[in-house]
């Protein structure tokens, strides 16, 4: 007997549109839904500690019988291996990366035939949305993200990006949660809808830094503070001197000129110490990791002991 096709998702949205929380969110409680989620190759998604059951190669099992696993270099051989996974998925979830274009995702996966047609949800950051809409170096990969999806995930609106967004783009169904597209008969991406699109990633590029541990909270903040113009993204674990007595891992999330360090959660942390830039079309890649002035002047001296 041949199995279902396979519900397929593609997550999409601009670099710090909040693709990761609500991919998060769905995890934390999945509703009895054993998901895959692939993810790019941009960083893997920050899984709380307390759903991980075990990590293995590229894939991590989760608790609630979800996993997800790194897409590599080959989005459709990822997709491949899980749909043929044993049990097969209830859902397919793709965290496209924040410089793709989810529909010509969509469109590689339709080469999957246990896949049924993916529906692409695209995530908009309100606070966001009329800069790069108008920004000349990313307003058209922004504009066919948003165009490419069949349905919307609007974080951060207010009156004004509401009227914005309805002044400026089609019209398209909200949605406020990956659940509320499981099992509805969501309308999928029409195949070939974004053969007239600005190829993804083109003109970004990226970097990871090795960030000293412990570094001043000071330092770190007067390092994004002084960020040259043309970092558009970071994202990464650092482990932070709060000077207050207190060593801890945070969670750095930094989004065209704007930041949030975040207390990380045990697992995030044993994975930390790095952080990954991305810079935007026309700028000119490379950045300096952050220094501890304090690290420098005693190489090689480890955490305070407070």
């Amino acid at each position: 007997m041949s199995r279902s096709a396979i519900p397929t998702i593609v997550v999409g949205g601009y670099l710090g549109a909040g693709k990761t929380t609500l991919i998060n969110a769905f995890l934390r409680d999945p509703g009895g839904v054993r998901a895959t989620v692939l993810v790019n190759d941009f960083g893997a998604i920050n899984i709380d500690a307390a759903l991980i059951e075990n990590a293995r190669g590229d894939t991590i099992a989760l608790t609630n019988g979800c996993a997800c696993c790194s897409i590599g270099d080959n989005l459709l051989e990822a997709a491949l291996a899980a749909a043929e996974a044993a049990p097969a998925p209830d859902l397919l979830l793709v965290e496209a990366s924040g410089v793709a274009h989810p529909g010509r995702i969509a469109d590689t996966l339709s080469g999957v035939a246990a896949l049924a047609p993916a529906t692409c949800l695209s995530v908009v950051n309100g606070a966001r949305l009329a800069r790069n809409a108008r920004d000349k170096y990313v307003s058209r990969l922004f504009a066919a993200q948003i165009e490419a999806a069949d349905f919307l995930s609007l974080n951060r609106f207010d009156e004004a990006s509401t009227r914005f967004l309805r002044e400026n783009f089609t019209p398209l169904p909200p949605t406020a949660a990956i659940g509320d597209l499981i099992g509805t008969g969501a309308r999928p991406h029409r195949p070939g809808r974004a053969s007239r699109t600005p190829p993804e990633s083109t003109g970004y590029r990226s970097q990871t830094l090795a960030v000293p541990s412990p570094i001043a909270l000071e330092t770190l903040e007067r390092w994004l503070r002084d960020l040259p113009a043309g970092v558009e993204r970071l994202k990464g674990v650092v482990t932070v001197d709060t000077g207050r007595g207190l060593v801890e891992p945070l969670q750095l999330s930094f989004s065209q000129g704007e930041y949030e360090l975040m207390r990380a959660s045990p697992g995030q942390a044993a994975a930390g110490g790095s952080i990954v830039a991305i810079f935007r079309p026309g700028a000119e890649a490379g950045i300096m990791a952050p220094e501890d002035e304090e690290s420098i002047a005693r190489p090689g001296a480890g955490p305070r002991v407070h």
